[in-house]
């Protein structure tokens, strides 16, 4: 999903709905990226159960600011009236 959004806007240039797609899937492949290297490593028996739900929980954090810049950064960079 990434490289056709990414293919979109190279293509047929940016709008708001297709940057807000863009970051939303940064954010979730960085948060499964790290959630796939956590719970390999909980498989394997090297870390707790407790540091994927603690990655999770703190990852929240991050879902809140990327709704905030899309709210608060969109509308003037893209001239909302």
């Amino acid at each position: 999903m990434l490289l056709a959004i990414t293919g979109r806007i190279t293509e047929y240039g940016t709008t708001p709905n297709k940057a807000a797609a863009l970051g939303e899937n940064v954010v979730l492949l960085a948060n499964l990226a790290w959630s796939a290297l956590l719970l390999t490593r909980f498989l394997r028996r090297h870390v707790p159960f407790a540091a994927i739900e603690r990655w999770q929980t703190s990852y929240l954090a991050v879902y809140a600011v990327w709704a905030w810049l899309v709210v608060l950064i969109f509308p003037p960079v893209f001239n909302f009236r």
